[in-house]
């Protein structure tokens, strides 16, 4: 069963799911836009294995939106935990100032 998932500026996600020798679910994607496809395959060493049809969709949405967003669109904001690193070290800072 192929899944279609539309997004803005005439991206379209499709998603195939399918069970693997080892009874596990892998989704294979392809990202098009205007009819041309943009991706047919998921660059990775290892297919993440998933114990749900509806895991292995996610998945590949997922990565097939975070794939457009960098390469066609804006970039998404850093990891909340690079943010919260930075405000960590700012906040020692301050902290080391008020005890000297």
């Amino acid at each position: 069963m192929d899944t279609s998932t539309s997004f803005p500026d005439g991206f379209l996600i499709t998603v195939r799911p399918e069970r693997n020798a080892y009874g596990a679910w892998v989704a294979h994607l392809n990202i098009s836009r205007g009819g041309q496809t943009v991706v047919d395959t998921r660059p990775e060493t290892i297919q993440p294995e998933w114990s749900t049809e509806e895991e292995a969709i996610r998945d590949a949405t997922e990565w097939g939106r975070r794939y457009i967003d960098h390469h066609f669109g804006e970039q998404q904001p850093r990891s909340w935990v690079v943010d919260r690193s930075r405000a960590e070290q700012w906040f020692e800072g301050i902290e080391e100032k008020k005890d000297r």
